[in-house]
């Protein structure tokens, strides 16, 4: 029998409100996330040699004596004098009235007794749980001590904040998780794999005397007092006998061979406000289609297996299938290599162009040893859409797999986003691109270039929690990072730059006096517009909710934006909006004038200019809505395609330039 405990440490300050773990507010609780995070967690700890990380997703349905032998070996009942059993603290938990957890309190609800869902995390080739107790700069100390903390030191790994693993808990019914691991290296010779260690994440909570106070957090680990007296909880149970490999199996996180690595048992596996008891068949499939759809770069260089086993034992490999959609992007990528023209040559043909971006250099006192500004470029591949490519799409059912999509990642080989990119296609090829960055542009085995490692490290502290975005706005980690231009060099990676990187590649050549498109080739050119001429001294100063945008609707042109300064300390700002008729080479002609505005916020004073119109607010208002639109175009129009067609009604532009009094103008 291995002596084994639950503890959660006394709070000698009271109750207080604060429970919850980082995920509640910096992740949502989508499975899309969960499967992310939980992939780029393992394959951030892969050995530096040529075998794949392996990552099986293990679905075990308990009931009977399995069931029974798990909740025993889990401590869920037994001492209650002291408190030293988990089911205990959860009840006490859901009490606390600061910090109510509905989620848990439908779990004791509806918890029989009679089965209970397992999922197990197995990673193979990783780094397993290596460090000390209380060594915060090791895997052990990231993925199961330190909430917020990342050792992740290489700048091509995914993670950078130190939450992602938070979703472990997030998704289980009781925030419960245990962590069974073959680490590359023990602490000291006495130490022989497994590791066993299990944390649970609770409502502080108060024992019914009212005369203890109980943290959030809770440990299960080996019962050694002169060990707990030192952490303030129990340390790992460490394998130098085979009870501890035995309660590993019991308690479903038994390694599946000798490798290296870890399995993450997640206790009463859910979704967050969804079903209790989700189908593992179910899941199964979604599993799958989110690790391709996420993951295909790794996966089609060799670098990551991914499996799924289900409680009737079968198991599957995610592979294309599971996601057909990505196949034109694999495509793509896998010509990063080899294509050299910057041209499509028609249906299947991949081209190859790059994009600008300045690296601003590292802020000295932050970094010791900062880097310099780099001025470089990252790799864009386009593919020209062939009819089998639209099928794959039709059949993933997945708005981001779809054309006129580019895919965004750098060295992590982790999809960051999908961008739309359709009003590019607008007057050219249907297409899919991947723009390939930082460590991402180096072959596999190749040392990255100084440029390619400062991208990396940009991208990759531009990523929000979630590493689903580059974003520059609002970011007070890059700015901390960086000395220079930072906003408009992560927005030229999705908008203008990369815009007319496409454009360049996909678009028609249109001369003067070519003839007028048909009407279903033509569509208005829509956005917005900032003042951003560096001749000017501008750069990008709005940052747009929602772009501003314009159309066609019967008789005139409407139109609508949303958005306010960049800037957080911003003085009094004004935007004016402007409707340009264009010629057939798309150069501006004249103005056809803004008939009515509505704003759809508050505080906007609104003065018309002859044909525009500017709207304008103090300091306080950091956003604006507005909608309106043009006087009739054309009188009794009629037929609305002939009108196109004959040159009557023209293309137009939406062109919203905005003026932004900073603390320096007055």
């Amino acid at each position: 029998m291995t002596n084994v405990k639950w503890t959660f440490p006394d709070q000698a300050s009271g109750l207080t409100d604060y429970h919850s773990i980082p995920t509640e507010k910096a992740l949502d609780s989508e499975l899309e996330t969960f499967v992310r995070e939980v992939l780029q967690n393992a394959n951030d700890q892969g050995l530096p040699n040529d075998d794949p990380v392996k990552v099986t997703f293990e679905f075990n349905r308990l009931t009977g004596d399995d069931l029974k032998d798990y909740l025993e070996a889990l401590e869920w009942t037994g001492q209650t004098d002291p408190p030293a059993n988990l089911e205990w603290h959860v009840e006490r938990a859901i009490d606390n009235e600061q910090a109510r957890d509905p989620g848990l309190k439908r779990f004791i609800d509806s918890f029989d007794g009679e089965e209970l869902l397992v999922l197990t995390v197995h990673d193979e080739n990783t780094t397993g749980l290596v460090g000390k107790e209380d060594d915060s700069s090791q895997p052990y100390g990231a993925l199961v001590k330190d909430f917020g903390g990342s050792e992740k030191l290489d700048s091509s790994s995914g993670g950078s904040h130190g939450v992602g693993k938070t979703v472990l808990w997030a998704f289980s019914s009781i925030s419960t998780v245990l962590f069974n691991s073959t680490p590359r290296d023990t602490p000291s010779a006495e130490r022989e794999p497994p590791r066993l260690i299990g944390r649970s994440i609770l409502p502080a909570h108060e024992h019914e005397d009212a005369d203890r106070t109980y943290t959030n957090h809770g440990w299960f680990g080996y019962d050694d007092d002169s060990e707990i007296d030192r952490l303030g909880r129990p340390p790992s149970l460490w394998g130098r006998e085979d009870t501890v490999s035995e309660l590993a199996e019991t308690l479903q996180v038994e390694r599946p061979n000798e490798e290296t690595g870890t399995s993450i048992g997640v206790v009463g596996f859910r979704i967050p406000g969804e079903d209790m008891h989700p189908d593992p068949e179910d899941l199964s499939e979604k599993f799958r289609h989110a690790a391709v759809k996420h993951f295909w770069p790794a996966i089609s260089r060799g670098d990551l297996e991914i499996r799924i086993r289900t409680p009737d034992g079968a198991e599957e490999v995610a592979d294309w299938d599971d996601a057909p959609g990505v196949r034109p992007f694999v495509e793509c990528y896998s010509q990063l290599f080899d294509v050299d023209s910057d041209e499509l040559e028609g249906p299947g043909s991949v081209a190859k162009t790059s994009v600008d971006i300045t690296v601003p250099e590292e802020s000295e006192g932050v970094i010791d040893t900062p880097d310099p500004e780099y001025k470089t470029t990252v790799d864009l591949l386009i593919r020209q859409l062939n009819p089998t490519d639209t099928e794959e799409f039709d059949e993933s059912d997945d708005t981001d797999l779809s054309k006129n999509r580019v895919a965004r990642l750098r060295g992590a080989q982790m999809i960051v986003d999908y961008v739309d990119k359709s009003s590019v296609a607008d007057r050219g090829d249907d297409f899919v691109g991947v723009l390939v960055c930082g460590e991402a542009q180096s072959p596999n085995g190749d040392t990255p270039t100084p440029e390619q490692r400062a991208v990396e490290k940009f991208l990759k502290r531009s990523e929000p929690t979630q590493h689903d975005d580059w974003q520059g706005s609002k970011n007070d980690y890059l700015k901390k990072h960086y000395r220079g231009t930072i906003v408009k060099e992560i927005a030229a990676l999705e908008g203008e730059r990369l815009e007319r990187a496409l454009a360049e590649v996909v678009q028609e050549d249109i001369e003067s006096g070519d003839e007028v498109p048909d009407m279903d080739d033509v569509a208005p050119i829509m956005g917005g517009r900032t003042n951003d001429d560096e001749s000017k001294g501008g750069g990008p100063v709005m940052d747009w909710n929602v772009e501003p945008e314009t159309w066609f609707d019967d008789e005139n042109w409407s139109f609508y934006g949303k958005g306010g300064p960049i800037d957080e300390e911003h003085g009094p700002w004004s935007v004016t909006i402007t409707i340009d008729r264009l010629d057939v080479d798309e150069s501006s002609s004249d103005s056809i004038p803004v008939q009515s505005v509505k704003p759809l916020s508050p505080g906007v004073e609104m003065k018309y200019n002859g044909s525009s119109v500017t709207l304008k607010v103090d300091e306080s208002i950091d956003e604006i809505e507005f909608e309106g639109s043009s006087e009739e175009v054309v009188d009794g129009i009629g037929d609305v395609r002939e009108a196109f067609e004959v040159g009557a009604i023209t293309e137009a532009r939406l062109d919203v330039s905005a003026e932004i009094e900073t603390e320096g103008d007055s």
